[in-house]
């Protein structure tokens, strides 16, 4: 397990690499000179190579190009070009709030997708089974951040129990929940029928083995042997699924924070690409992209863990 674990790690380098050189590579994907494009039309050749020495654009792309990845290596994601804050600064100031709404969202998906799931399972092919097999079917299809819209329209502007923006006032802890509420739920609709419709399969799959015919056979109750032994069995393919939720919850909060205007990772990237400022959007992509390869590579770990074919293929 620990020889898998570290494979999967070395292969965080190649990937990373990759990311790195898109990220410089961005720059000279744009038309016309960044430097242009950042400081408008009304940019005189002095301010132009002032900003093209700021941004790293004034030697050979090759030397640029080691430079940047030098500058990463040792932390320095570079300058935002308008606040003049090193974008460190400014991801550390809102990456909480993306890491908060994200683990909210995974808790309350792996609640009710758990729970349905056992429910519906325990009552298969009943009404309730039926509704709920609707439900979390609905909740699959529809994408996060159409959940996000459909918050804000009824339960914030036209029913007002809701926030409609911001993420609460800092160092107020309860009024931080209460803007977390609406995105939270937004966010973990979509995976939490995911998670429901696997546990339901499972479980129903569970008590058709023999070992359950067997502890039947015992005349165990049979709440007993559905919560003891078919749960326990049931619920392996869930847990495994958990951390590779992470990462498309990851992804599913950058559009939920520009939707309820939540300060985070997604908000802060928007305001960067109106404003133009690379350092900020490349700094931002970058610890984006290692937050999702990280939950990846645990979701790989998890995988392995819980089947171990997976380790010697």
């Amino acid at each position: 397990m620990v020889k898998y674990a570290l494979k999967r790690l070395l292969w965080l380098v190649p990937t990373l690499l990759g990311v790195l050189f898109f990220l410089f590579s961005m720059t000279y994907m744009l038309p016309g000179d960044p430097a242009d494009i950042i400081l408008g039309p009304r940019a005189t050749p002095e301010m132009v190579a002032q900003m093209n020495q700021r941004l790293g654009l004034d030697q050979p792309w090759p030397i640029s190009l080691v430079r940047y990845v030098g500058n990463i290596l040792q932390g320095d994601l570079g300058t935002s070009i308008f606040r003049d804050v090193p974008v460190e600064h400014l991801i550390m100031r809102v990456l909480p709030y993306t890491i908060m709404l994200t683990l909210s969202a995974m808790f309350l998906a792996v609640i009710l997708g758990i729970g349905l799931g056992i429910i519906s399972s325990a009552y298969e092919n009943t009404w309730l089974d039926k509704i709920i097999t609707f439900m979390v079917l609905i909740w699959a299809s529809v994408p996060n951040f159409i959940w996000a819209v459909l918050f804000v329209l009824i339960f914030s502007l036209r029913l007002g129990w809701l926030p409609v923006t911001g993420g609460g006032e800092p160092g107020n802890l309860l009024d931080q929940i209460y803007h977390l509420i609406g995105p939270a739920i937004a966010l973990s609709l979509t995976w939490a029928g995911y998670i429901a419709r696997i546990v339901r399969s499972s479980m129903l799959e569970t008590l058709q083995e023999d070992f359950i015919t067997t502890e039947k056979s015992f005349g165990l109750p049979m709440s007993l042997i559905f919560y003891k032994y078919a749960l326990k069995r049931a619920i392996k393919p869930a847990i495994a699924v958990i951390a590779l939720g992470l990462g498309r919850l990851l992804g599913g909060a950058v559009f939920i924070e520009v939707i309820f205007s939540r300060p985070g990772l997604g908000q802060l990237l928007v305001d960067a690409i109106e404003m133009r400022n690379l350092p900020v959007i490349r700094g931002g992509v970058l610890v984006a992209a290692l937050l999702f390869v990280l939950a990846n590579m645990l979701a790989d770990i998890s995988y392995a863990y819980f089947d171990p074919r997976i380790r010697y293929e």
